[in-house]
């Protein structure tokens, strides 16, 4: 690696991405190093061999209130990568009671949730009062100094009003969003997603989709380094680093190359924190790095016409969570995505029996799917999707600013307030980047 850096950034997934971008552009020289082959972290696509289709390892959906990851593809500009419906619209099926939607109206806000929970049908009239006091109750949680934090998302929607019809609804968004089950995850992270979704504007609430694959929200990474002085290393394995006086020195690679920085942003996963950094000076992170997993299972199925009522599909009493409308990849070839967040119970059962129960649960749930022929189905694990988003794990989550002086951490991991996702992700990289500073060391 030719000449030293202002800033090293370990790791190129969307956390260490926003932050070596965010350096670059406030005028520091960057330099990358990523153990893969590729950007992306646990978020990436790649060019399925048999049929030439881009592939994304899951099923990643965003919003249009996520303003950092915004920040991002406006700085690469890849805004178009990304599709969103104009307004939040969910289709809904539930097993043995049928469809029903929650739809937000372009009205002024907080019209637009009025009427949302005012049509949907799957509320009785006092789960859409319980609906309405949504926002004040999340605000209540998230300001009670520490007093919530300890309860679980399954308990904090049973002391609602019309808390049984409300938590029908409201779990499987609780359980995708933070992908896990409503009876362990942090109902204070859960609080927070629901301020943001119903704090913003009715034109920014919608949900989305990468139009064609993830990895297009981040094409154009390397050049944009490149173009301001900066590079980006792949297959580089990062073995420690270089600690003297509490300060941060640079890092060792497997190999033997060792690197100096001006300053470094750790942009790893949670666990291999425990493996660069030494056990004198994990400090407050040696709780977070041994954190478990939670996993998620995902399909991709190609059937020969559509399927889905909508693009966005929850689905309730049955494995399938969620199913996506991914549009047409070729004439007669129409993707549908499904997903199972916290899937603890499926990652080691066998893909074909995965395979099968999804389509079969489409074809249960709607009409379009019955008559229709399935052409190809892939199942995805994702072992290691996200850090677990229990309550106990959400106090562990550290700072972006270490005690270690030039050393800063970015990731899903770290204490975004938010639950681990690609928006928390990047806001990581956003803030680790103020704290690293822009100006040559």
């Amino acid at each position: 690696m030719s000449g030293r850096p202002d800033v090293l950034v370990v790791g190129a997934g969307f956390a260490g991405v926003a932050a070596a971008t965010a350096l670059a552009e406030r005028g520091a020289r960057v330099h990358v190093l990523e153990t893969r082959q590729r950007p992306g972290g646990r978020a990436y696509s790649w060019v399925d061999p048999a049929t030439g289709e881009v592939r994304d390892n899951g099923q990643h959906v965003l919003a249009s209130f996520y303003d950092e990851t915004a920040r991002l593809l406006a700085r690469l500009g890849t805004g178009e990568a990304l599709e969103a419906d104009p307004t939040f619209r969910l289709h809904l099926w539930e097993r043995g009671r049928g469809e029903f939607d929650l739809a937000c109206p372009n009205l002024p806000h907080p019209l637009q949730w009025l009427a949302a929970a005012g049509s949907c049908s799957r509320l009785s009239a006092l789960a859409r009062v319980g609906a309405l006091t949504l926002r004040d109750r999340a605000r209540a949680l998230i300001s009670s100094n520490g007093d919530g934090r300890a309860v679980t998302v399954a308990d904090w929607l049973k002391a609602g009003p019309g808390s049984a019809d409300l938590a029908a609804v409201l779990k499987p968004l609780a359980t995708a969003a933070l992908n896990e089950a409503p009876e362990d995850a942090s109902a204070l992270l859960f609080a927070r997603v629901l301020d943001r979704l119903l704090s913003v504007p009715a034109s920014k609430s919608g949900l989305a989709l990468p139009r064609r694959a993830l990895g297009d929200l981040i094409a154009g990474f390397e050049e944009y380094l490149q173009g301001r002085g900066g590079m980006v290393r792949y297959r580089q394995t990062v073995l420690g680093v270089r600690i003297e006086n509490g300060r941060a020195l640079g890092v060792s690679l497997l190999g033997g190359e060792r690197i100096d920085a001006g300053s470094i942003v750790l942009a790893v996963p949670h666990e291999r924190a425990g493996w660069v950094l030494r056990p004198e000076h994990l400090g407050a992170m040696s709780g977070v790095v041994a954190i478990p997993w939670s996993p998620i299972v995902s399909t991709v199925q190609v059937y020969d016409r559509p399927i889905l009522p909508a693009r966005f599909v929850g689905m309730l009493g049955t494995k399938t969570q969620w199913a996506f409308d991914r549009g047409s990849s070729g004439s007669g070839r129409f993707l549908v995505g499904t997903v199972r967040s916290a899937a603890f119970a499926d990652v080691e059962r066998d893909v074909a029996v995965i395979a099968a129960e999804a389509d079969s649960e489409l074809r249960e749930a709607f009409d379009a799917a019955r008559p229709a022929r399935l052409l190809s189905l892939s199942v995805y694990k994702e072992r290691r999707a996200t850090m677990r988003a229990t309550p106990d794990a959400q106090r562990l989550r550290p700072k972006s600013k270490t005690a270690i002086e030039g050393l800063f951490l970015a990731g899903d991991w770290t204490d975004t307030g938010l639950p681990p996702t690609i928006e928390g992700a990047v806001w990581s990289g956003h803030r680790a980047a103020e704290l690293a500073g822009g100006s040559p060391a």
